[in-house]
């Protein structure tokens, strides 16, 4: 059996560094690809699967299917093989969170970016699609991001050819619950219109924040997308238009035939949406079932018919129930019609009837106004809290007054997630009872954080580093150049001007001086043609004694890393691992020979810096957990978790 560890190399080429990712078939491990340096993810197969030959034989199967596929919003599959009794998969590594993190923190997302993810998530499957290929568990958590913000379709891990069977082995059903095709649910093969209808199911829990279906296990879930409806969408976000909804509902339906036919279809629909543009079809909307609605005419009120002076009196002395006589006969031999006319009306006062109404309208009033004592004292009427996370703060004020309520404190956050100006939480939260009138504190998104960039300029690269953290910014690339009258050490440019406006967190390029040019210059060895082979770096690693954590088991380390040799654009990054876990990536560069890159590396208890030039480790520095006060004498809250 195969023991995997941080460090382990698969098929030598291939080193597994912290463990990312598990599932009931494998485990995700980021690792590092050493033949092109670059980070990529492995998929491996779990050992109690590796034993069955069927499951190896469809994880093979399908990693090939899915390799196929190159589509700029498909997780690309880059290799797949075997290693010894190590079935591997070496897919895209994409370090952002994934949807359903992202739904978790900020839902109800705003609809231009579920329908913008909604969008790319089709193209992909209509590609996949075309390729004979069917995804069978599209889910928030297999929608990833890059570091742009595209969106990115992975695992296609139990995807299989247009019309497999929907069963695993052991008859296990393929997917996940929460996300699963009511055809899929029956164990029917899945197609196309089964990986629609889990998009929807994404669309619906971006939109709410909340899963189609909630029950106490899979088993009841899964059965709940057979017979029953969801929530109504608007219901829960009356912020999605009746268009929105129309879409989600169709992808969402229960019979095939109800759903899109394809993902270019749906595609259409999520464009117009997209673009600002109405649906042909938004009104096909069908009511609850069970719900009939009977309308009636109005019926007029029934008064008593008499006889009219002169037809015949025995029609008027006829007893209640009796039927009516058909035409006499009259004494010239022509019939007698009886004619019927209403009663004449009774002749009323006009002021006795005004007075009646005066009378019964105080008596209504006084009615209503004890009932409202009654069950609503003065200052006690209860009313819910409405949603306002995803409003306007405008919006959020009108929706929050026309349900008794005011805005309370408002405060603001910088969330690069979610749209600028709308309200991210609420205190108290949606569906809470309280007393009319109460104040409802929100928190808006106040955007991207800007910040002034600080002159820099003659200062050394400690001061230079100092100076960016204190100002929210940090220190890029660092590139050393001779100056015949800067001192060694000294900034003597930055990459953007000071008083420019840029976004918090933003890296400034400097360049920093290394003294006047010598004199000479000592020829590089090999008849002057140059060393182009890989030279080890220069490394420093320094304590930060300038660091003074409120924890004591917090350091920080300066590590400065200085490219030799002649070789431009060599490979280098800084790893760290401590008590917190690892190893962990905090630096990476592509750096020309006599170039510095400087970074700070903070460290919980026992900590290991590693310097790794062009895939080998060239420096390895080991730091002991400081030596901390006795539980006795440590004051509370400041040892180590």
């Amino acid at each position: 059996m195969s023991e995997l560890k941080p460090g382990l190399v698969i098929a030598g080429r291939y080193r597994i560094d912290a463990l990312i990712g598990e599932g009931g078939m494998s485990t995700v491990w980021r690792g590092m690809d050493l033949t092109l340096s670059r980070e990529v993810a492995v998929k491996i197969l779990r050992d109690e699967i590796a034993l069955q030959p069927e499951s190896v034989s469809r994880f093979r199967r399908e990693a090939h299917a899915a390799a196929k596929l190159n589509h700029p919003h498909i997780v690309q599959v880059y290799d797949t093989g075997v290693d010894g009794t190590i079935y591997y998969m070496v897919i895209e590594y994409l370090p952002e969170p994934d949807l359903k993190r992202i739904i978790k923190d900020w839902a109800p997302l705003p609809v231009a970016k579920v329908i913008d993810v909604a969008v790319q998530c089709c193209k992909a499957l209509a590609y996949a699609h075309r390729n004979g290929i069917v995804h069978r568990d599209v889910k928030p958590h297999n929608i990833l991001f890059t570091d742009d913000g595209r969106a990115k379709l992975s695992d296609f891990g139990i995807a299989a050819a247009v019309g497999a069977a929907g069963t695993g082995p052991g008859g296990f059903v393929l997917g996940s619950a929460h996300y699963m095709a009511p055809e899929q649910v029956q164990g029917s093969p899945a197609g196309p219109h089964s990986d629609l209808y889990s998009l929807g199911c994404v669309m619906y829990e971006s939109l709410t924040g909340r899963t189609p279906f909630q029950g106490s296990s899979e088993t009841e879930i899964a059965s709940k997308h057979l017979r029953e409806r969801p929530t109504p969408l608007r219901t829960l976000n009356p912020n999605v238009s009746p268009a929105v909804e129309f879409v989600v509902n169709k992808a969402m339906a229960r019979e095939v035939s109800q759903r899109y036919r394809s993902a270019e279809e749906m595609l259409v629909d999520l464009g117009k949406l997209s673009g600002g543009q109405g649906l042909d079809r938004t009104g096909v909307f069908t009511a609850p079932e069970g719900a009939t609605a009977v309308l009636q005419a109005p019926v007029a009120p029934r008064r008593d018919l008499t006889p009219v002076a002169g037809s015949r009196p025995d029609l008027a002395a006829r007893a209640p129930g009796m039927s009516r006589p058909g035409p006499r006969s009259a004494e010239d031999g022509s019939e007698i019609t009886p004619v019927l006319r209403p009663p004449a009306e009774p002749k009323t006062n006009p002021w006795s009837a005004l007075g009646a109404v005066v009378i019964a309208v105080l008596a209504l009033i006084i009615v209503v106004w004890l009932a409202r004592m009654a069950f609503y004292p003065e200052g006690n009427k209860k009313v819910q809290v409405p949603m306002v996370k995803g409003m306007s703060l405008a919006q959020a004020r009108s929706a929050l007054e026309a349900n008794g309520l005011k805005v309370g404190e408002i405060k603001f956050e910088s969330v690069p997630m979610g749209s600028e100006g709308t309200v991210i939480r609420q205190n108290p939260p949606e569906g809470q009872t309280v007393e009319s009138g109460s104040a409802v504190d929100v928190v808006v998104n106040q955007g991207k954080e800007l910040v002034i960039v600080v002159p820099v300029e003659g200062m050394s690269l400690t001061e230079a580093n100092e100076t960016l953290e204190r100002a929210k910014l940090k220190v890029g690339d660092v590139s050393q150049v001779y100056h015949a009258t800067a001192p060694a050490g000294r900034v003597i440019k930055q990459a953007i001007k000071p008083a420019t406006k840029v976004e918090a967190g933003t890296a400034i390029d400097l360049t920093v001086s290394k003294g006047p040019e010598p004199a000479t210059i000592t020829p590089p060895p090999g008849g002057g043609q140059g060393n182009l082979e890989p030279v080890e770096p220069d490394v420093t690693v320094v304590r930060d004694e300038t660091f003074t954590p409120s924890d004591p088991a917090q350091r920080r380390f300066i590590v400065t890393v200085t490219v030799q040799g002649q070789q431009p654009g060599q490979s280098i990054q800084v790893v760290k691992t401590d008590d917190r876990g690892g190893p962990t990536v905090v630096m990476r560069a592509k750096l020309n020979p006599n170039q510095s890159q400087r970074v700070s590396v903070d460290t919980q208890g026992s900590a290991t810096i590693e310097v790794i030039h062009e895939g080998k480790v060239v420096y390895r520095q080991e730091e002991q957990a400081p030596n901390l006060p006795s539980d006795t004498d440590r004051p509370s809250g400041t040892g180590p978790d």
